[in-house]
C-alpha cells in the first residue's frame, strides 16, 4: 500500500504536469494508465473533482492535491 510519503517521493509537481498534459485536470483513466494500481487508486480516492470551465466528466484537481502533498506549489 502506498502512502502520501511514497507518492511524494515518486511524483514531483513537474510529473503531474507531464501526466496531465497541458490540461488543468487529470482523469482517473489517465492515472490508472500511468501509475501503479495502488498509487493510482490512492490519488483518485483523495483528489477533489476539478471544477474549472474546461472540466470534463470525471476531471480531477491534481493541482490542489499536489499542493496538499507538497505544500505551496508552482503548478
Amino acid at each position: 500500500m502506498h502512502t502520501s510519503a511514497s507518492i511524494i517521493a515518486s511524483l514531483s509537481g513537474a510529473n503531474w504536469i507531464v501526466l496531465a498534459g497541458d490540461k488543468n485536470y487529470i482523469t482517473a483513466e489517465e492515472l490508472r494508465r500511468e501509475l501503479p494500481p495502488d498509487q493510482a487508486e490512492y490519488c483518485i480516492a483523495r483528489m477533489a473533482p476539478y471544477q474549472g470551465p474546461d472540466a470534463v466528466p470525471g476531471a480531477l484537481d491534481y493541482k490542489s492535491f499536489s499542493t496538499a502533498l507538497y505544500g505551496e506549489s508552482d503548478l
